[in-house]
């Protein structure tokens, strides 16, 4: 019965002398319309939680990262004031420090923490432990623990802003700094690979400071390395006209050095210290790489571009709040936890990029490709029966 059911509906709608002709037509444009709502909704990528810890009323996080255990130490600005905090669910604990902190870094399930007036402590657990390798007016800019002992440090001291290494396990604990061999050109920050030895370091230049656009003070980039102990040593790489980089991160990719991230442009750094900015992504206000080695780069609003390790580029949207406004983003395992707003946090799965479980709306593509082949096929048979009388 079922089957000389479907005989007799395609009979009605492919014979000449058919009065149902139109119904193909009409299921044709509604799947159209269908198909296209459903692609808006695959482009939109699912949020997870909205997670706003409890802390001081319109304090701004600096400086935020992750431990193994899931549990986080973050550097807010409150009123003018740095105070660190430790943030494991809804549970938010104030460490109290000797100087204002400015930056951390974890290794593990442990953390470094820099700051003002030489401050550099390692906390293990509820222990904090000082490591007294810095001078009393040095303030500490951008940290990279490898372990509890050594890493990379930028400080600021006096007039100079140097890049470092350290292990105070040796001798002579922090190392020389690094010679950019142009007064011009302030380091900001840097990325260091896994191996420990190599980072991308990031300026800016007084060289093409612009009155008209303070936005435009040099893109600066260096590739630096150095055995941990030891002054790093740095080739620049870029050194041009205009906004300054506020993220770089190392890739995954054996061809590609890494990433650099401004407002307006994102630029690859090769692994033969080549750099392009060529290609048409634009840039963001945060940026982050995920467990898979993806570059994730929040632009205005609720947009994200994401780029591939194979170089396939994604242009989605992200579920978010209405006032959202990305500042900086910190990646944890499979989880990407966008900061904005201050001291919000959007919680995104990067897993739910690929998982159709996790993103139904990854399925609407082929079920609307399906169904649009077949509205297809019953139009061209009308066509091939009836020629144009079909419409």
């Amino acid at each position: 019965m079922a089957t000389g059911s479907s005989q007799g509906l395609f009979t009605v709608l492919l014979t000449e002398e058919g009065e149902g002709q139109w119904l193909s037509l009409i299921a044709f444009v509604m799947v159209m319309i269908l198909g296209a709502a459903l692609i808006q909704v695959a482009d939109v990528i699912p949020s997870g939680t909205e997670n706003h810890p409890t802390l001081p009323d319109g304090s701004s996080i600096l400086s935020m990262d992750f431990a193994e255990d899931g549990s986080s130490l973050a550097v807010i600005d409150d009123s003018g004031t740095n105070r660190l905090f430790r943030i494991q669910g809804s549970s938010v604990v104030e460490i109290s420090l000797l100087s204002e902190p400015t930056v951390v870094s974890s290794f593990g399930s442990d953390w470094l923490v820099g700051g003002e007036s030489g401050l550099l402590v390692r906390i293990v657990g509820e222990d904090i432990t000082s490591i007294p390798i810095l001078q009393a007016e040095d303030k500490v800019l951008d940290l990279h623990a490898e372990d509890g002992s050594s890493g990379w440090i930028l400080i600021e001291r006096g007039q100079n802003v140097e890049l470092r290494t350290f292990d105070s396990r040796i001798q002579n604990p922090l190392s020389f700094a690094a010679d950019t061999g142009d007064s011009s050109i302030t380091l900001t920050g840097f990325d260091v690979d896994n191996s420990g030895n190599s980072a991308i370091v990031r300026g800016i230049s007084s060289v093409f400071s612009n009155p008209a656009s303070p936005s435009d003070i040099g893109e600066v980039l260096f590739v630096a390395s150095a055995s941990l102990g030891f002054a790093p040593e740095a080739t620049l790489v870029q050194h041009s006209i205009g906004a300054a980089y506020h993220s770089v991160h190392i890739s995954d990719d054996p061809n590609l050095m890494g990433f650099a991230v401004s407002t307006d442009q994102l630029t690859l750094i090769g692994d033969d210290l080549s750099v392009s900015s060529e290609i048409s992504i634009g840039g963001g206000s945060a940026s982050t790489v995920d467990s898979e080695g993806r570059l994730w780069v929040f632009g205005e609003e609720s947009n994200v571009i994401i780029l591939d390790a194979d170089g396939s580029v994604q242009s989605l949207s992200v579920e978010s709040p209405e006032d959202f406004s990305s500042q900086s983003a910190v990646s944890n395992g499979d989880t990407i936890h966008v900061i904005h707003n201050g001291d919000r946090l959007l919680v995104i799965d990067s897993t739910s990029l690929t998982n159709p479980i996790l993103r139904p709306s990854l399925l609407f593509d082929g079920i609307f490709l399906a169904i649009a082949a077949g509205a297809c096929l019953v139009l061209a048979r009308n066509f091939q029966v009836m020629g144009f009388d079909a419409w």
